[in-house]
């Protein structure tokens, strides 16, 4: 099943958008991220396992008004496990809007660590 876990900020704080649960993974669809103030703002989105961190984006500029996606023409973009954290930031206090879709899916039975 597809869902969309979205939040809205007004600070700078780095903020927890959600974290793969225990016995699953999520594969992500679909990235969004609006600036629905007037002035210009820098957005941060990372995946974060332990000290393990990628930027998807990493102070993004996006105009007032303005709009950015990934996507893979409804193909999958990345892959998350259990215990893996989606976060965001904005870099300047305003209306910034951030929503990420995903499937969520149970890990088989056996699962063949890759490390």
């Amino acid at each position: 099943m597809l869902y969309t876990k979205h939040k809205e900020l007004a600070t700078t704080t780095e903020t927890l958008l959600f974290s793969v649960p225990t016995g699953f993974h999520v594969i992500i669809y679909y990235v969004f991220i609006a600036n629905h103030g007037g002035s210009t703002n820098a957005a941060s989105l990372n995946f974060l396992q332990g000290s393990e961190r990628i930027d998807i984006f990493d102070d993004t500029n996006i105009s007032g008004g303005g709009r950015e996606t990934l996507g893979n023409g409804g193909g999958p973009l990345f892959v998350l496990h259990e215990g893996e954290n989606v976060n965001i930031q904005a870099g300047s206090a305003g209306d910034m809007e951030f929503a990420v879709t995903f499937e969520l899916k149970e890990n088989p039975a056996v699962l063949v660590n890759f490390a």
